[in-house]
């Protein structure tokens, strides 16, 4: 009886975790989806910005979900800039390297607009 209930209990918890995860990635794809609805045009540009700010932080090494293996996360090299004044961000070790605190930066610029030509969202690219 007692190994019945503990294999029961073990069931209902991997059905209802798949159910959870199913519901958090449908709610992520109804998210992205709309976001591309209100998209109405798409702006590239070459621009000069300028760094406002350096963040660092260094990955750490966890266990996930109670894994035995430990994960590293990576770290991550945040570069905060200004166009028009504008704020954007990009995670880049090779930027984060090369660039100052002031120096200008030449970066392709690529602007998802509404139909009122606001930004719903923004990729930034590195010149080859």
């Amino acid at each position: 009886m007692k190994e019945l209930m503990k294999n029961l209990f073990w069931v209902i918890v991997i059905v209802l975790g798949s159910m959870y995860l199913l519901y958090i990635e449908f709610r992520n794809y109804k998210y992205e989806r709309k976001l591309k609805l209100k998209i109405k045009y798409i702006e590239e540009e070459i621009v000069s910005m300028k760094v406002m700010n350096k963040k660092f932080s260094k990955g750490s090494i966890t266990k996930i979900g109670g894994g035995t293996l430990p994960t590293k996360l990576p770290d991550t090299y945040i570069i905060e800039l200004e166009y028009e004044k504008s704020k954007y961000e990009i995670n880049d070790k090779e930027i984060f390297n090369s660039y100052e605190v002031g120096h200008l930066i030449k970066l392709k610029l690529v602007k998802g607009l509404d139909k009122n030509k606001n930004i719903i969202r923004y990729d930034l690219f590195k010149l080859k």
